[in-house]
């Protein structure tokens, strides 16, 4: 280090002087549009972003759509040669009100979307032996997820080393999920669309699969009733973390026989079969929304449906109730405490958000959830206030 004289500002810059794999290591943590233009520093990080080994294209970083076509296209022509450990292209909605625009009364823009500048990304990744891959599109491309070009670029990723994979408003055939991914460790699918037959078991022919995360997805021909609904099957032999979100099904079946940790959020009045085999679970955490209206005049059935649920969830040892599950619950009380034993045999904490603590809990529906275990110690954790996002039900 340079040491200036005495009342001098020590001006060595420490940072060029790092070594190279510990700069590309602090460039992996940003955008690639930031670590782009690290290279205006000096002529020796001109070249220090193109051996970084992330990608992050993000079409919010651009004013212009065209722009970030541009840029991705320069990127992947300018990158040395060498392995890609992650790609994320993130080409989805713009807000005006986010660039600083006055006009905010058509605060979307909806542009045309280029699918083969995504195409060439997917490519470009699988080439370089990506092992994380995350396509995060919007409902532009709803027109061009079904056609044969970008089905069948998908089915290149069957092949190769992916290990995560993250996709949203993506479309995918029933020929993509029967053949599987064998590599691939965690999957989350977000607003996607799944083309399957009912009951058909989606993820049966992913044999790595450990993490799964399933929001807001659903059948390409889902039904608009009960009869016509179609149906979740789900099993995984090595499946350890399971979250559903929001799933447009009537019918939930699971078994993992590995199951730990299972994150759950759903409408009651869709919730109308349960069938959970999850010998190992450990930690469960239940948000059930939208059974206000539905159990004004159903308390009975909506009960019942609690029971099935909780029946299925019978060896956690951790039970976690957010608010709005608790206000149900409050509702069927009664019938609750009228069953015989209680379904949990496990369970060793029971965490119930409430407003007011633990004097907000009956004693009754306490005692429904512990009768069948031999720990009796439950944990009340409080909340205030709650900020679930989409609750209906507080």
């Amino acid at each position: 280090m340079e040491i200036g004289r005495s009342g001098d500002k020590d001006t060595t810059d420490r940072l060029s002087h790092l070594p190279e794999p510990i700069l590309h290591h602090i460039l992996s943590f940003m955008d690639t549009i930031s670590a782009v233009q690290t290279s205006v520093l000096s002529r020796s990080w001109n070249r220090v972003w193109k051996h970084v080994p992330v990608l992050e294209l993000c079409r919010l970083s651009f004013y212009e759509y065209s722009s970030f076509l541009w840029f991705v296209c320069k990127v992947l022509d300018l990158r040395y040669n060498l392995s890609l450990r992650k790609m994320s292209y993130l080409d989805n909605y713009v807000y005006k009100h986010e660039r600083g625009e006055d006009d905010e009364s058509d605060a979307l823009i909806t542009e045309f979307r280029d699918i083969g500048v995504c195409m060439e990304v997917i490519q470009y990744a699988l080439f370089y032996d990506t092992q994380h891959l995350v396509i995060d599109l919007d409902n532009e491309y709803k027109d061009v997820h079904q056609s044969d070009r970008f089905t069948g670029l998908f089915g290149k990723i069957l092949n190769c080393n992916l290990k995560t994979l993250e996709l949203t408003y993506v479309c995918i055939d029933d020929g993509l999920a029967s053949r599987g991914f064998q590599m691939l460790t965690t999957l989350r699918l977000q607003l996607c669309s799944l083309a399957s037959d009912q009951y058909e078991d989606f993820f049966s022919n992913f044999p790595s699969l450990k993490n799964l995360v399933l929001s807001i997805c659903q059948p390409w021909d889902y039904g608009n009733s009960i009869e016509d609904g179609r149906g979740l099957k789900i099993s995984g032999s090595q499946l350890i973390s399971l979250t559903l979100d929001f799933m447009v099904c009537y019918k939930m079946e699971i078994f993992a026989p590995k199951l730990k940790f299972f994150n759950l959020v759903h409408d009651l009045e869709s919730l109308v079969s349960t069938k959970l085999s999850i010998p190992s679970l450990h930690h469960a955490a239940i948000r059930i929304q939208g059974w206000d209206n539905f159990m004004k005049d159903n308390k009975e059935c909506g009960a019942q449906r609690f029971i099935s649920l909780f029946q299925g969830l019978n060896n956690a040892t951790y039970l976690s109730l957010d608010n709005c599950t608790f206000k149900a619950l409050r509702k069927v009380s009664e019938v609750l405490e009228q069953q015989q034993s209680s379904p949990f045999t496990r369970l060793k904490t029971l965490i119930v958000k409430t407003y007011c603590g633990r004097d907000d809990v009956p004693d009754k529906l306490v005692h429904y959830f512990l009768k069948g275990s031999a720990s009796m110690n439950p944990d009340v954790e409080c909340i205030w206030p709650c900020r679930e996002p989409f609750c209906r039900g507080c």
